[in-house]
């Protein structure tokens, strides 16, 4: 018998048990008010224990899921096997990835530590550092820029087809920059932050290491996800620029490349084709537990590369939820030794 089947068992077997309990509860709680002070002295004592022990099965169980990682030699067959058609994909493949569970942290991916070219991946972290400067009060989302003669620019964006002076808002500027991956937009932003630099110091006081070549420098599937982690963590805090970052992502240009099914997804692309047919992906899947899925390719915007980042969306969800049943019977099993 598989593991799934075996911890399927285990997983009615629990429910059959609450249900029992709860049967028992209900005949002490009947008992305890037609019988005499002495017996609902000791049906109150045993109401307790039974009360306590469900408490610490509870309490197990919610904490197991939120703070373990499910080991994978404690994966089933099937689990192991949806992990390795993910990797499948990427062999003799230009391209790595990277999957990270946002609730326990477990990760697994190709190459998630090669860097290639971030081309307008890039803006993400630039964009979140200016809204927790404004949520400090460090910048005015209202403050006016001027668009000018040096921020010209052509590639990705909608603020190329107005004129050289033209106002925005500081937060129509960062909504464009994530929505339109807009050059002229990020060219603005960096010079209202004070350039690159406060942004590569921003990120490495959280721990993460950057490496810019230009403006946009470059990419690890792991930087990837350390990026949207921080997306995640700063959505949910539930603060308004949080919030907005998060609905401008789900709204960003190339999205159809991306996602899959029903599932929300809030991403950020970067291409550069002129440099090597670089394209790249981080994105933040909102399953019933989020995941971090970052891709870095060689691949160009190709049908191969469409078809690689699709296919890879679509096996991670169902990674992912086959992983949180798993990590479920598992975290039911540990609870009974209560």
């Amino acid at each position: 018998m598989s593991k799934i089947r075996k911890k399927k068992k285990l997983k009615k077997s629990f429910y059959i048990f609450l249900f029992i309990l709860l049967i028992i509860i209900s005949l002490i709680i009947y008992l305890s008010f037609f019988s005499g002070n002495q017996f609902s002295n000791e049906v109150g004592k045993l109401f307790d224990d039974v009360a306590e022990n469900i408490t610490k099965r509870t309490e197990t169980y919610k904490r197991c899921m939120s703070e373990e990682v499910l080991k994978e030699e404690d994966f089933s067959d099937e689990l192991t096997a949806k992990k390795d058609e993910i990797i499948n994909l990427y062999k003799g493949v230009n391209a790595n990835f990277m999957y990270t569970d946002l609730e326990s942290d477990y990760s697994f991916g190709v190459g998630v530590e090669s860097e290639l070219y971030a081309a307008s991946v890039t803006k993400l972290p630039a964009v979140l550092y200016a809204y927790k400067q404004a949520d400090d009060g460090k910048l005015d989302l209202n403050k006016e820029l001027t668009y000018l003669a040096k921020y010209k620019a052509g590639g990705s964006g909608i603020i190329q087809k107005d004129s050289i002076g033209t106002k925005y808002k500081l937060s129509t500027v960062l909504e464009y920059t994530i929505r339109y991956s807009d050059n002229i937009g990020y060219a603005m932003l960096l010079d209202e932050l004070g350039g690159r630099n406060k942004v590569k110091e921003y990120w490495e006081s959280l721990g993460y290491e950057i490496h810019y070549s230009d403006n946009f420098g470059n990419l690890s599937p792991e930087l990837g996800n350390g990026y949207i982690k921080e997306v995640y963590k700063y959505y949910l805090t539930g603060k308004d620029n949080a919030k907005k970052l998060v609905e401008d992502m789900e709204k960003s240009d190339n999205l159809e490349y991306v996602k899959s099914g029903d599932i929300k997804v809030a991403h950020k692309y970067g291409e550069y084709v002129e440099g090597g047919g670089y394209y790249n992906d981080v994105s933040l899947n909102f399953t019933d537990h989020p995941f971090a899925l970052s891709i870095t390719s060689t691949l160009g915007l190709t049908d191969r590369m469409k078809n690689l980042f699709l296919e890879t969306h679509k096996l991670s969800i169902e990674f992912n939820n086959m992983y949180y049943e798993e990590k479920g019977n598992y975290c039911m099993e540990k609870s009974r030794v209560f």
